[in-house]
C-alpha cells in the first residue's frame, strides 16, 4: 500500500535534482519498470524522500464542464483512454478520476496516463486519494465529506493545488469555505445511482444563520438547481466567492435547465459574482458511443447559456415608447401568415374557452398530454407550450416535465400557469419540480400564486385556486421571481404587474366582472402563449442548443400585450353593453370576450392600453 504521506524514489543519485517537467513516477515507468515496481520503490521506507508537486494555477481554474470518470460505464466496445481523450477533444476542462472498483495499483496506473493526457489549460484531478494525486502530480483532488481534512490536504499538496470537496448542505458549504476548499460540488442535482447520499438533501439542519427568504424557501424547497441556487445566495451573502460545480444526474437534456437554475440573485448586483456553475457529468460522456460529440453538445450548451446572461437592459420610460413597442408586437401577431401552434397541457374546467381564445387570436389551439404523442407534437417549428396546474395530477406533472424539457431543447417557449399553487402542499411540491425541471419563459398568476413561488410572508389568502388580499409591494415581487427564474412574471389581478427582472411594467386595464368568469386568469395564460409564439424562433435560438432567452425585449412585450388583448376587449364589451342599455351578466360577457378579442384592432388596443414602466 502506497503510504498516506505519498514519497518518491528518485532512481540513480538521491541528491540530484529532476530536470524534466514529468512526474518522477511516470519517468520511472516510461523507462520500462512496471506499476508494481514502482509501488515496491514508493512503499520502500528506506529510499523515502518529499515530494513535491509542480506549482499549478488554481487561482481560477475553468470547471465549467468536468468529467467524472468511471470505468463501469464505458461502452463495451470502448477504451478508457480513448474516451476520456475524446472527451478532452471535444470541450472537457477538468477530468477526475474517480474510480471505484480499481485497486490502489490500478488507479495510480491510470492517474499516471491520464496526467499525460491532461495537458494546460485541462486540469487533472484525483477523487479520495491525496497520495495518488502526489505521485501522479495532479492539480489536485477531491474529497468526499468523509475523506481527509482540507487542511491535512492542503499542507500535503501546497498552497497550489486544486482542492475540490462534496457538500450537500449549506453548513458542510459555509465550513469547507472557511477551511480553503477551491471549489464545492454541490448536489445531488438530480437523481442519480452514481452516488449515494444518505437521507441528505439540500438543506441545512440549521436554519438560523440564513436569511429570511432562504428560512422560507427550504421550509418548501429542497431539491434541484434551485436547492444549488440557495446555497450559492447564502455564501455569496456570508461573503464566500468559491466556484461551484454542480453534480448528480445531469446530462444534456436538463443541463440547460441545470445552468439558469443556479444562477445566484447577487448577479443582478454585483457583476463580479459569475453566474455560470460548473457542471459535473459522469453517463452523459462515459456512457456515450460518441463522447466527441457528446462532450462537445454540452460545450454549445454552456456555451449558449453563457452568451445567453447578457444583462437584460433597462427600458426607456416614455409613454411614446411603450406604445410604439406594444403596437409592433401587436401588428406582428397579426402580420402572420400561417397559424401557430399553442399546444395546452391544461386543465380540465377551462379547455373549451382557452381553445375558443386562441382561436380568436389567429393561433391553432391544441390540447394534449398523452406522453406517446408529446414528441411528434413538439417537433411543429413555430408555437408556444401553456401549463397550467388546476387540475393537477401525477400524468399530468409527468407529461409537463417531459415536454418542457424536449421545449427547452427545441427553443420552444413556455407559459407556466400555477394554478392554486398555495392552496395545498400537493400543488407545491408539483409547481417547485415543474420549475426545477423546466425552463419557462413565463410564469402568470395571480398574486397569491405568484407570493407563493417567490416565498414571500405575506397576509394574502387563498379560496381555492383565486386570491384575496393584496401585496404591499408587487413591483418587488414580480422581479424578484423574474430575477430568480430567470424569465418574465406577470401578476394578474385588480392592476397587473409585469417583470422580466430588471423592468417592471404595470397594467391597468380589465373589469371587475372578469372575476365572475372560471377561467378568465388561464385564458390569460393562452393569450400571452399565443402572443409569445409569435416572436420569431431566430431570435430565441439560434440552433437547436439552448434555450428561449429575452432578446430585444420582445417577450416581455409580447406578455404584456397579451395580457392587454383580453382585458382592453372586456372594457370595450362592457361598454358596448352600457350603451346599448344592457346590463353585461358572466355568461354574456364569457361569449362577447371572444367576439371582441376576434375584432380588435391595434387602434383599438392602443386608444385603451393604460401601461407605464415603474421607476426605482
Amino acid at each position: 500500500m502506497i503510504e498516506h504521506l505519498v514519497a518518491v524514489h528518485k532512481l540513480g543519485n538521491p541528491q540530484k535534482k529532476q530536470k524534466s517537467n514529468q512526474p518522477v513516477a511516470h519517468n520511472y515507468l516510461k523507462n520500462g519498470n512496471s506499476i508494481k515496481s514502482l509501488v515496491e520503490v514508493l512503499d520502500s521506507k528506506e529510499h523515502l524522500l518529499q515530494f513535491h508537486l509542480e506549482p499549478t494555477d488554481c487561482s481560477n481554474p475553468d470547471l465549467s464542464l468536468y468529467l467524472v470518470t468511471s470505468s463501469e460505464r464505458l461502452s463495451p466496445d470502448l477504451n478508457f483512454l480513448d474516451v476520456v481523450r475524446s472527451a478532452i477533444e471535444g470541450g472537457v476542462t477538468v477530468v477526475q478520476l474517480r474510480e471505484k472498483m480499481l485497486s490502489t495499483h490500478e488507479c495510480l496506473e491510470r492517474a499516471l496516463c491520464l496526467r499525460k493526457l491532461c495537458q494546460h489549460p485541462v486540469k487533472l484531478i484525483i477523487n479520495d486519494h491525496v497520495d495518488i494525486a502526489m505521485a501522479c502530480c495532479a492539480d489536485g483532488v477531491h474529497l468526499g465529506q468523509d475523506d481527509m481534512p482540507i487542511e491535512i490536504a492542503r499542507k500535503l499538496l501546497g498552497p497550489k493545488a486544486i482542492i475540490g470537496i462534496t457538500v450537500n448542505t449549506i453548513e458542510e458549504a459555509v465550513r469547507a469555505a472557511e477551511k480553503g476548499a477551491n471549489y464545492l460540488g454541490i448536489g445531488t442535482c438530480w437523481p442519480t445511482d452514481s452516488k449515494e447520499v444518505a437521507d441528505r438533501k439540500l438543506l441545512g439542519a440549521t436554519l438560523l444563520s440564513l436569511s429570511p427568504s432562504l428560512v422560507f424557501f427550504f421550509s418548501v424547497y429542497c431539491e434541484g438547481p434551485r436547492g444549488i441556487k440557495a446555497i450559492r445566495d447564502e455564501l455569496l451573502r456570508l461573503g464566500h466567492r468559491i466556484l461551484i460545480v454542480a453534480i448528480g444526474g445531469i446530462n444534456k437534456s436538463n443541463l440547460a435547465r441545470t445552468l439558469y437554475g443556479c444562477v445566484p440573485d447577487h448577479v443582478h448586483v454585483n457583476k463580479v459574482v459569475n453566474p455560470v456553475v460548473g457542471v459535473a457529468v459522469i453517463s452523459a460522456i462515459m456512457s456515450s458511443p460518441t463522447p466527441k460529440q457528446a462532450a462537445g453538445e454540452l460545450r454549445q450548451i454552456i456555451s449558449s447559456f453563457a452568451e445567453s446572461l447578457s444583462t437584460v437592459q433597462e427600458l426607456p420610460s416614455s409613454q411614446t415608447f411603450m406604445n410604439d413597442l406594444i403596437i409592433h408586437a401587436y401588428e406582428k401577431h397579426r402580420r402572420t401568415d400561417s397559424p401557430r401552434l399553442i399546444h395546452h397541457i391544461t386543465n380540465t374546467v377551462v379547455q373549451n374557452d382557452c381553445a375558443n381564445l386562441t382561436l380568436a387570436l389567429g393561433c391553432s389551439p391544441l390540447m394534449s398530454s398523452n406522453i406517446g404523442e408529446l414528441d411528434e407534437l413538439l417537433e411543429a417549428q413555430r408555437g408556444c407550450l401553456v401549463f397550467n396546474i388546476g387540475t393537477i395530477d401525477d400524468n399530468q406533472v409527468e407529461a409537463m416535465k417531459f415536454a418542457g424539457q424536449r421545449a427547452n431543447l427545441l427553443g420552444k417557449p413556455i407559459v407556466f400557469d400555477p394554478v392554486g399553487v398555495s392552496a395545498s402542499q400537493l400543488r407545491k411540491r408539483a409547481a417547485n419540480e415543474l420549475l426545477n425541471c423546466v425552463q419557462m419563459s413565463v410564469i402568470k398568476g395571480n398574486q397569491s400564486e405568484i407570493a407563493t413561488l417567490a416565498q414571500v410572508q405575506n397576509d394574502l389568502q387563498a379560496c381555492g385556486v383565486d386570491s384575496k388580499g393584496s401585496l404591499t409591494d408587487p413591483g418587488k415581487v414580480v422581479k424578484s421571481l423574474a430575477r430568480r427564474e430567470r424569465c418574465v412574471v406577470a401578476m394578474t389581478g385588480e392592476v397587473d404587474w409585469v417583470s422580466d427582472g430588471t423592468n417592471v411594467i404595470k397594467l391597468d386595464n380589465g373589469i371587475q366582472m372578469l372575476s365572475c368568469i372560471t377561467g378568465s386568469g388561464c385564458m390569460i395564460g393562452s393569450a400571452i402563449g399565443s402572443f409569445v409564439s409569435s416572436i420569431p424562433q431566430a431570435n430565441r435560438l439560434t440552433t437547436r442548443k439552448g434555450l428561449p432567452t429575452l432578446v430585444d425585449h420582445e417577450l416581455l412585450i409580447a406578455t404584456l400585450v397579451g395580457i392587454s388583448s383580453l382585458n382592453v376587449s372586456a372594457e370595450i364589451f362592457q361598454e358596448k353593453t352600457i350603451i346599448n342599455n344592457g346590463i353585461p351578466g358572466p355568461n354574456t360577457l364569457k361569449t362577447g370576450l371572444i367576439d371582441e378579442i376576434y375584432h380588435l384592432t391595434t387602434p383599438k388596443l392602443l386608444n385603451k392600453i393604460k401601461i407605464m414602466k415603474i421607476t426605482d
